[in-house]
């Protein structure tokens, strides 16, 4: 008596894995959506954080912070060194002080085509898309 043999076809394994694949295929771009704005709303956070200890800074020293480093070497610190440094989930933040206040712009660092945000002493969050937002920019929404 012979053993049956036991196992998948060729055609059977070749049809998993177009299924596979297809399910791939959908998945995937929704989580680089996902990711984008996940990064986005990181990048917003850091910003409203930068713009309270920004405040905070203000009322210790009577004036605003020049650059991002000043926020980070207080004692204690208004914001931790990761984002002191300047860099923070993919998003580069440039601080510096502008005559009665100061201005900040948070630029992703990889995907030029994701939006960029800006807030200065006024506390509003602005946004551009593929290029650097600035003053003039729409809020977010």
């Amino acid at each position: 008596m012979k053993n049956p043999v036991s196992g998948f076809t060729l055609i059977e394994l070749m049809i998993v894995l177009a299924i596979i694949s297809i399910i791939a295929a959908i998945a995937i771009p929704n989580l680089l959506v996902s990711l984008a704005s996940g990064r986005e709303a990181a990048a917003i956070g850091s910003l409203r954080t930068i713009s309270t200890a920004a405040e905070q800074y203000r009322m210790r020293t009577s004036q605003y912070p020049v650059v991002l480093d000043d926020l980070s070497s207080e004692f204690p610190a208004l914001i931790d060194e990761a984002l002191g440094s300047g860099q923070r989930n993919g998003y580069n933040f440039d601080l510096g002080g502008i005559p009665g206040g100061f201005a900040c712009n948070a630029d992703p660092e990889t995907n030029p085509s994701a939006r960029s945000f800006y807030i200065d002493h006024s506390g509003v969050i602005r946004q551009a898309s593929g290029s650097q937002a600035g003053p003039n920019s729409p809020p977010i929404q």
